[in-house]
């Protein structure tokens, strides 16, 4: 029996964290993305010869 109470328990706090936890996860997210996004940018201009399409 406590082992389901802790589960529940866990659970709720699981369930109204989450908001929180994803909107960091979402800038995390975000922050990383750009990082990779200029990195490779970066490497595509220097292997291609810059924008020039």
């Amino acid at each position: 029996m406590s082992k389901k109470l802790i589960l529940i328990l866990s659970s709720f706090f699981l369930i109204t964290s989450c908001a929180t936890v994803s909107e960091k996860a979402n800038d995390a997210y975000d922050t990383v993305a750009g990082a990779v996004s200029k990195g490779y940018n970066k490497v595509k201009d220097t292997v291609t010869g810059g924008d020039d399409d």
